[in-house]
């Protein structure tokens, strides 16, 4: 029977497992493969809508720098950049 070692990131140690607990393990790698693919699509539609809001500022008055009332992202933002910004009721309250 084939053991495999797997190392944990930030442990010190390596465990050897059969090919049944792989398999196991499998299960749960797939899974986030698949959130991974749907968090792809959000952080797609989140920059999409960062984008949209960036137009509409364009829309307003060029100005001298001032203290600003609200600050967009830029639309390369991650989703945990995007959790921590837009958390609650977002960057414009109301």
């Amino acid at each position: 029977m084939t053991n495999f070692v797997v190392r944990l990131l930030g442990e010190s140690e390596e465990y050897e497992i059969s090919k049944e607990l792989l398999d196991e393990m499998n299960v749960h790698d797939n899974k986030i493969t698949e959130y991974i693919k749907e968090a792809e699509i959000l952080q797609d539609k989140i920059r999409k809508e960062i984008e949209k809001m960036q137009e509409i500022a364009r829309k307003g008055k060029a100005v001298d720098f001032k203290k600003s009332d609200y600050v967009i992202p830029l639309k390369d933002i991650t989703i945990d950049e995007a959790m921590e910004i837009f958390e609650g009721e977002g960057i414009i309250k109301g």
